[in-house]
């Protein structure tokens, strides 16, 4: 079962005034089973681009990551390997993992080939997993590509509308970029319709971290297919922050793992007209989800209750910590992304003007700290493509991530970081290896 907590950036309303204040939603799971102890088995198709620009390590590494991922599935786990370069070709039709060698001589063989029909790899992918599409199945593609779709489909819009169609029917879509020309608009859409992960790396090499994470994550999944609902009076004015797909009148979150708590960050404004003297509930929240088993489940709702109080007692309330933390970090991630239209225009004054506010806010976090000069090595050597890149993606995953329960803001080492399931650790640089 899944927990809800809400907890305000103050527990009080100010009277007299008109009131602007933010309200996090902590998402965690009864259930924080090992990987050992999985009940879902894993449907996967693995979609690597072999067009000729992959020739040598790039596809030699994504090799070695599809067959990482075969040796580590169960006998009754179920894989495809799909690939594309003019056209797409089916390696490895939907089988289940009992003959791995087989699977890995097969991965072997592929050699580069032509141009990037990247829409037709995905797609054959996604239908090779549908087919055997279960319940009790984690259903997902996995596809890669270090270029830009220029064969078949390319329209953005289009293909991301047929990701979130086949999301809604339980195949969802991660996506892996590599290196500095890959379109990253693409991939994070792709993703995002799709509700699965979107990772890149920034060389061969770099590569390994984001697949790793992704099979850790999967193997550690307790609640996939959440759907976020609200309910607010009609005198709030509400607004989510996270940069999550739409799902009718609420929001879908990621898939709640093991050790990871899900999250989200409202923005209510009350009018002071609408404060009185008497307690206010200004928000309800509630999930649907689907359990391990492949069972949908709905949470209790939870409620924000606000006291009304005087300006003198309203200055002794203080903020709470997590909550500024939250704050802070979609604020970060909203001026990386305006980073990166700054950075896609050539106006790197500008692009050092907003990492300079963002660090400001980010002061008091030394893991944002290390995300923001990361991103400042790029616009120092004006490199727009590395930029663009690791902006949108740091400010992807801050939208999205699952925190740790025993997550520090103040505090902050790669020592720690490691120590942690891969999918939990806050990496300050989202194209590198950790």
């Amino acid at each position: 079962m899944l927990n809800l907590k809400i907890t305000p950036q103050r527990p009080a309303l100010l009277k007299g005034f008109d009131n602007e204040f933010y309200a996090l939603l902590q998402v965690n799971a009864d259930d924080q089973a090992s990987n050992n102890e999985r009940s879902k088995s894993l449907n996967l198709a693995i979609i690597i681009d072999r067009s000729g620009s992959m020739s040598g390590q790039p596809l030699n590494e994504a090799k070695a990551c599809a067959i990482m991922m075969v040796k580590r599935m169960h006998a009754d786990d179920r894989i495809a390997v799909v690939t594309y370069d003019n056209e797409a070709k089916l390696v490895v039709p939907s089988t289940l993992c009992a003959n791995k060698q087989e699977i890995i001589s097969s991965i072997r063989m592929i050699s580069e080939g032509g141009m990037t029909a990247l829409h037709a790899g995905w797609l054959m992918g996604a239908e090779e997993v549908a087919k055997n599409k279960a319940e009790n199945s984690l259903n997902r593609v996995l596809l890669l590509s270090d270029g830009n779709a220029n064969r078949g489909l390319t329209d953005i819009d289009r293909i991301k509308s047929q990701c979130a169609q086949l999301a809604d029917a339980g195949v969802t879509t991660s996506t892996y970029g590599l290196g500095h020309d890959f379109n990253e608009t693409l991939m994070i859409e792709m993703a995002g319709s799709g509700l699965g992960q979107g990772y890149y790396g920034e060389t061969a090499e770099d590569l390994a971290d984001p697949f790793r994470e992704e099979f850790e994550l999967l193997l550690n999944t307790v609640a996939t297919n959440l759907q976020l609902q609200t309910e607010a009076p009609s005198f709030v004015s509400l607004k989510l922050m996270n940069n999550f797909r739409q799902s009718g009148n609420g929001w879908y979150m990621p898939d709640i793992a093991a050790g990871g708590e899900g999250w989200a960050l409202f923005k209510l404004v009350i009018k002071r007209n609408d404060i009185g003297e008497h307690p206010l509930e200004v928000l309800r929240c509630f999930l649907s989800f689907n359990d391990k088993g492949g069972h949908e489940q709905l949470t209790e709702p939870v409620k924000l209750i606000l006291e009304p109080l005087s300006p003198n007692a309203f200055e002794a309330v203080l903020e709470d910590e997590k909550v500024k933390s939250r704050i802070a970090e979609m604020l970060v991630a909203s001026y990386q992304r305006e980073a990166r239209e700054a950075a896609q225009a050539g106006d790197w004054e500008r692009v050092d003007s907003i990492v300079a506010q963002a660090k400001v806010i980010a002061k008091d976090d030394l893991w944002m700290q290390n995300s923001l000069a990361s991103l400042e090595k790029y616009s120092r050597r004006r490199q727009r493509e590395q930029f663009s890149k690791e902006a949108m993606y740091s400010s992807d995953r801050m939208n999205k991530r699952l925190v740790a329960g025993d997550e520090a803001h103040v505090s902050y080492s790669i020592g720690a970081e490691l120590r942690k399931a891969s999918y939990l650790r806050r990496k300050s640089e989202r194209g590198k290896r950790m």
